[in-house]
């Protein structure tokens, strides 16, 4: 760096540490603050040393990584020497420098009820939210859930993702849902739709025209809006074309239309459908035709008793460039890192069983193929491929910092192979969006997540009580109505 580095504060002091020994300046401590302002356009770091896992080269590298104004501009070793003062420089030699993680389907809206139900079921899982508690929820109830998985997604090393956000009961709740997303700084797509069941203002579709009014002018913000699609049809997915919206979907047989989707010449890019259990192979082939996105629920499926295992052999056949998604907090964690393990271990699973058949065995994953669904598959049903995704220059700064000092990371072998199969999210030791810190040294940025958490316990209690259900009987999945029709 030039001019050397009078007057040094260490990064700890102002609770910021990285997970190397690191000074910077006063004058760059107070661009650090700069960095995190949302009127600074020039905000620059450079992230020096770190191994880099692009997902555009197989290889990582040990290289710097410099971000100016929310857009990578370099990554190559060395650029550390020849940066200017302005530029705060980061060590992070004892990490790796990934984009973030994209998760491709989420029902942010849920997020109060982490973990309430661990056992249950689709039926009980459809008890305890659309035809339980969703009808109760109010605004605030819809912001609070909302900030709480956003929290921890972005602890996670989470940069993006599609959210699902389909309890729409008036038009305060999708205001308040969407201005509590836009607050956290997250990238995301809101797909905005009908609540599933129970009473409600009969919004839809026009509510989606309001909302893009309103809150969507234009495309270049960090959140952009779609039409969620319960039960997609020709018709409601030719809707949204020609309203220029995209579509996030569930996609299944308990949907009426999935059968005729196929021939429709209604399938199409901006789409992006979660599940896909149960298709046809002609649908499969019309997805991968049409230029929809598709998305690997992995663990939803096998939990919730959709369809079973995930279709990975079924995405791999039609050639689809698939992503990874979460679905909901209610039953187990949001964790990408979890998520890829287990579509590993599946994927591999279901192709060794081909061994000795009749049937063609289908290449057997590697954690590369896993990271590339959860980044630049998860990049590609956000319809954001050419803006996240990979680490290259021009692209936006949506990067994770991962340390690999805890003892399960320390030795390592295989940067990729680390990431997929040892790190957890308490290794994600920083995360940027568009250039900006919202975890930093293991911590969330400008969040009071133990008020935030107080909140939401309120919320889940309240709701629990006005949907007459006890936790006794979410945890141990006694909420069984009957389900929707299609299920």
């Amino acid at each position: 760096m030039d001019g050397g580095a009078p007057d040094t504060i260490d990064l700890d002091e102002e609770g910021l540490h990285m997970p190397s020994t690191t000074s910077v300046t006063a004058h760059q401590a107070a661009a650090l603050d700069a960095l995190r302002a949302s009127d600074d356009p020039d905000r620059s770091l450079l992230l020096q040393g770190g191994w880099v896992v692009d997902l555009v080269d197989i290889a990582p590298r040990r290289a710097d990584v410099l971000i100016r104004g929310g857009v990578i501009e370099a990554i190559a070793p060395g650029i550390a020497e020849r940066v200017g003062p302005d530029v705060i420089v980061v060590d992070v030699a004892d990490a790796i420098v990934m984009p973030g993680l994209v998760d491709s389907h989420q029902h942010a809206w849920e997020g109060a009820l982490r973990g309430v139900a661990p056992t249950v079921a689709f039926g009980g899982y459809w008890g305890l939210t659309h035809g339980g508690t969703a009808e109760h929820f109010t605004p605030d109830d819809m912001a609070v859930g909302e900030l709480m998985s956003v929290a921890q997604a972005i602890n996670a090393g989470t940069t993006t993702f599609i959210d699902n956000s389909h309890n729409h009961r008036t038009e305060a709740h999708a205001d308040a849902t969407i201005e509590a997303l836009r607050s956290t700084g997250i990238r995301a797509v809101f797909a905005a739709g009908p609540p599933g069941d129970g009473p409600h203002d009969d919004l839809f579709p026009d509510e989606l025209l309001r909302l893009r009014d309103r809150w969507f002018p234009s495309d270049d913000g960090l959140v952009r809006l779609r039409a969620f699609d319960l039960y997609p049809s020709p018709d409601s997915l030719r809707w949204a074309t020609d309203h220029g919206l995209g579509v996030a979907a569930e996609l299944g047989p308990w949907a009426p239309a999935a059968g005729e989707l196929a021939a429709s010449g209604a399938l199409g890019p901006g789409q992006a459908f979660n599940h896909c259990a149960g298709l046809t192979a002609d649908t499969w082939r019309a997805l991968a035709d049409s230029g929809a996105a598709v998305n690997l629920v992995v663990r939803s499926d096998a939990q919730y008793g959709i369809g079973g295992l995930t279709p990975v052999l079924e995405a791999q056949a039609a050639g689809l460039r698939f992503g990874i998604s979460s679905d909901n907090e209610t039953a187990y964690g949001h964790d990408l890192f979890t998520e890829m393990r287990v579509l590993l271990t599946v994927q591999r699973g279901l192709a060794f069983r081909r061994l000795g058949t009749d049937e063609d065995m289908p290449a057997p994953f590697e954690p590369w193929d896993v990271l590339r669904a959860a980044t630049v598959g998860g990049a590609v049903n956000a319809g954001l491929e050419d803006r996240i995704g990979t680490l290259e220059p021009g692209k936006r700064a949506d990067v994770v910092v991962l340390s690999l000092r805890a003892v399960h990371l320390h030795p390592w072998g295989s940067a990729v192979g680390t990431i997929v199969n040892f790190a957890t999210p308490a290794d994600v030791d920083a995360v940027f969006v568009d250039g900006r810190p919202l975890k930093w040294g293991g911590e969330l940025v400008g969040v009071d997540y133990e008020a935030l958490a107080r909140r939401a316990v309120a919320s889940r209690e309240r709701l629990l009580e006005a949907a007459g259900f006890s936790m006794e009987d979410a945890r141990a999945g006694g909420i069984t109505p009957p389900i929707p029709p299609g299920f």
